[in-house]
């Protein structure tokens, strides 16, 4: 029987894959803050609700619609006409790999009339499940 090596090897300890899950995580907490900004972008006064449920949501799966005025909507951040708000939504239904919601955020003076069209472009693009960011009374 061979006797043990005393001699102690120096541990080496491999850190690869821990700087590896350190950049994932990094890469995850800003790609989902600047996903939360694009929500919050603008300040806005929303309309207060006089019914309805609050819906805990999977805000990954979720297109943000900003309506500040009767003529200015915007995607995110970025303002789009109708037209270009078609475009943007047909893309992304057909880069969607699970179903995604589009959320709507309104000022509280902007009347429905300007609103209507923008249900009319989700539902041609195949996006049924739209809600409205409201404020609790």
């Amino acid at each position: 029987m061979k006797a043990p090596d005393l001699k102690a090897k120096p541990l080496k300890f491999n850190i690869t894959p821990l700087i590896d899950v350190t950049f994932l995580l990094i890469v995850f907490f800003v790609m989902s803050n600047r996903l939360i900004q694009d929500e919050v972008a603008m300040e806005m006064t929303l309309p207060r609700e006089a019914s309805g449920e609050t819906v805990v949501e999977d805000d990954s799966d979720k297109i943000v619609l900003n309506v500040e005025s009767a003529d200015s909507v915007y995607f995110g951040a970025r303002k789009v006409s109708y037209d270009e708000l078609r475009e943007r939504l047909r893309r992304e239904k057909s880069r969607a790999t699970r179903d995604v919601s589009v959320r709507i955020r309104a000022n509280r003076d902007v009347p429905y009339s300007a609103i209507e069209p923008i249900l009319v472009i989700c539902a041609q693009t195949g996006f049924s499940d739209v809600s409205f960011a409201v404020v609790e009374k």
